[in-house]
């Protein structure tokens, strides 16, 4: 039996943490009537209620010159009503707002956020309907205490123990806590627990693995892909100060796609391929290694040109416009300006 001593104390939130679960309707707002993991073309926004805080994380991308920028803001909720959230990050003295709308979460920044690049609109707007569940995980040790969001992770004195099942967030970088929230008969708990004291694979019946598409129709799509970058009215092949070009690869023979993100690379399997809308267009069905599917919006843009148009939520959603690799010399070649400071 689970022994849980809520804490109702308001801590600053240095931490990314999130929790499963949504209810459309903005009236409805319980322990946990928000919570949930919300999504748009180049970010998320993540809500967990719990009986004693409520917390925020955002994460997301942005056009900044010829790269892109990026945000990752935690934040906890100082005070709230039915339609308007006040939200801070720890150290800090700007406010955010949440406004909550009955379709849609409208995230305002103040004048100059830490947690973001230099170049964001500071505002994003997140649908309610995109809300996503995230992994239960079950506890492993004995007891598994949770800790606050501050920068010290300070230990509470609210537990769980072996066999309860938590909801919780499993950030990809795998860090030493994860946000996670544990739903009591009557009130919710929402801290950070050790990911050690985790077994996040429990996440009910596992499902078989989808096989790749048959090699012949991969074919017209097969070969290397080589990113283009918008310049006045036409496209050039831009090398970036301190990366690779982006490319992607598709091999029929294995049914893969390898992509190139520029300073690190990822290999997904290519489990479908339909006919789109319009004349050459195609979605091509992404399986990841840990089975997260992607959808990849494929469109002949010049045939005779070898370009195409594509588009992602994850991978190509910063990304779109390519040119297969034996064809780029039609297109001019341009070094990033501003190099100088990556080599020092």
């Amino acid at each position: 039996m689970s022994r849980i001593q809520p804490e109702f104390k308001s801590l600053a939130l240095p931490f990314a943490i999130c929790v499963t679960g949504a209810v459309p309707d903005a009236s409805a707002q319980g322990s946990e009537g928000l919570t949930g993991v919300y999504s748009n073309k180049s970010g998320t926004l993540a809500i967990v209620e719990g009986s004693n805080e409520t917390l925020v994380h955002f994460s997301g991308s942005f056009p900044q010159g010829s790269s892109a920028g990026t945000c990752d803001c935690a934040l906890v909720v100082q005070k709230k009503t039915a339609t308007n959230w006040s939200l801070h990050q720890a150290g800090e003295e700007d406010a955010w707002t949440l406004r909550v709308n009955p379709k849609q979460f409208v995230l305002e920044s103040g004048p100059s956020p830490s947690c973001c690049g230099a170049g964001y609109s500071g505002k994003d707007t997140f649908a309610r309907s995109t809300s996503k569940p995230l992994s239960i995980c079950k506890v492993k040790v004995s007891k598994a205490g949770f800790h606050a969001s501050d920068a010290a992770n300070t230990p509470r004195k609210a537990f769980v123990v072996s066999g309860d099942a938590v909801e919780a967030y499993v950030d990809p970088v795998e860090p030493d806590f994860l946000a996670a929230r544990f739903q009591g008969p009557q009130k919710a708990t929402a801290g950070l627990l050790k990911r050690e004291d985790l077994d996040c694979a429990a996440e009910g019946a596992p499902t078989a693995a989808k096989a790749p598409v048959a090699a012949d129709k991969l074919q017209p799509f097969a070969g290397t892909w080589v990113e283009l970058t918008r310049q006045g009215k036409g496209f050039v092949v831009l090398k970036p100060c301190s990366a690779a070009t982006r490319s992607f690869t598709v091999k029929p023979a294995t049914g893969e796609v390898e992509v190139q993100l520029g300073q690190e690379a990822t290999t997904m399997k290519v489990t479908s391929v339909e006919a789109g809308k319009g004349a050459g267009a195609w979605v091509l069905g992404l399986t990841a290694a840990d089975g997260k599917p992607e959808a990849l919006q494929w469109k002949t843009a010049d045939a005779a040109k070898g370009t195409v148009t594509v588009s992602s939520p994850d991978l190509f959603s910063q990304s779109h416009d390519y040119v297969r690799q034996e064809k780029k010399s039609a297109f001019p070649s341009k070094q990033e300006t501003g190099c100088d400071e990556f080599e020092r």
